[in-house]
């Protein structure tokens, strides 16, 4: 017989759109979450090199210690980091998974922003934790006083991310600044996924470093954006030694380590300016919101490559699917990652060409909408 934790889980509406990927003939996916760019050919080459040199048995739990050295040292350069306590995950899942399971006890409570990312409350339901949701709408500030009234005594974390999926949302300093008093105030850890730190737009990433006391802070990120790696499934979680100790103590239990070839690839990324990428993507975010923004109420995003499009002309989203889908459009139904079903997930890591082909057939669907 089949777990309850086990028959809780539903399969996830992305993953559904994977399989439609599959079943149709040229279609315009905008659904897909990662990059659509392939990895650099320096860490193509690291991997080989790797496997030519026969790197193949198991790492140490935590990973390469000068992977875990020269990630440190990065977020030291880059955000100020003081922490020197870390391991090398099997992507931000990965971290989420160790980092719930090293926080949560059964019934106690993980404040989770809305929209969110479809990971975030099943983990918390596999990890036996409630999640509690705060709103992360475009357009709604995050406050203390919108903290604090998902807080019980049973809280235990607080999860943010940013630049957000699905929304493309980033947190400003102030916003950061409230989490860390909410956090003083109630001593809770802040888990900060941090995936998308490179696709940044309108100025520097802000991170959760120097806005929420260390000891309090998990930091979480990765290579799988960045650099084209979404397959090959390495991360890092930066904590407290307490914090890290527990997660490398629950990771020697079930993930063993990650991929030793990876980490060996890894280590190269660490070399490679993917400053051009992003400034594509920059580009690409900008012909979405500039091809859609006079027919559909769009913030547009200041990090990632995903936006959260209100849905048009009053249409319920089972309509605007299935219109979708006759254009062959592929795209998120919001309701796969809140409690509203009002928006969609919209998705730019995608060619120039798929892209225009998209706002085409979204403009249409729009125009029907607005006709009847």
């Amino acid at each position: 017989m089949i777990s309850r934790r086990a028959s809780a889980v539903e399969a996830s509406g992305i993953r559904k759109m994977f399989e439609l990927v599959a079943s149709m003939e040229d279609p315009i996916n905008l659904s897909i979450g990662q990059a659509h760019f392939d990895p650099p050919e320096a860490v193509k080459q690291a991997a080989i090199e790797a496997v030519e040199e026969n790197f193949s048995r198991y790492t140490v739990t935590q990973g390469l210690p000068e992977l875990n050295e020269r990630t440190l040292d990065r977020l030291a350069e880059q955000y100020g980091y003081q922490g020197r306590h870390s391991i090398i995950t099997l992507g931000v899942s990965g971290g989420l998974q160790l980092g719930f399971m090293g926080l949560l006890d059964p019934g106690d409570e993980i404040l989770i922003p809305d929209p969110y990312f479809v990971m975030y409350p099943v983990l918390a339901g596999m990890c036996s934790g409630v999640p509690v949701y705060y709103d992360m709408y475009p357009g709604t500030p995050l406050t203390e006083q919108a903290l604090e009234q998902g807080i019980s005594e049973r809280t235990r974390a607080i999860l943010i991310n940013s630049p957000s999926n699905p929304t493309g949302r980033t947190l400003t300093a102030e916003e950061l600044d409230a989490v860390g008093r909410v956090a003083e105030r109630h001593d809770l850890t802040v888990i900060s996924d941090e995936i998308y730190d490179a696709f940044v737009y309108d100025g520097p990433h802000v991170s959760a470093v120097g806005h929420v006391d260390e000891q309090r802070l998990l930091l979480l990120g990765g290579w799988s954006k960045t650099y084209g790696m979404a397959g090959w499934r390495l991360g890092y979680a930066a904590g407290s030694a307490e914090l890290i100790d527990a997660m490398r103590r629950m990771q020697q239990f079930s993930f063993v380590c990650a991929p030793s070839i990876v980490q060996r690839a890894g280590l190269a990324a660490l070399d490679v300016d993917m400053s051009a990428q992003i400034s594509a993507y920059r580009g690409k975010r900008d012909m979405i919101v500039e091809g859609l923004g006079d027919l559909y109420e769009i913030a547009s995003p200041g990090g990632s490559f995903y936006m959260f499009p209100e849905l048009p002309g009053g249409l319920e989203t089972d309509v605007f699917m299935q219109r979708c889908l006759e254009r062959r459009v592929l795209v998120v139904p919001g309701k796969a990652m809140s409690r509203r079903a009002t928006h969609f997930r919209l998705s730019f890591a995608a060619t120039d060409d798929v892209l225009q082909r998209g706002i085409t057939e979204l403009r249409a669907i729009a125009e029907e909408a607005r006709a009847t």
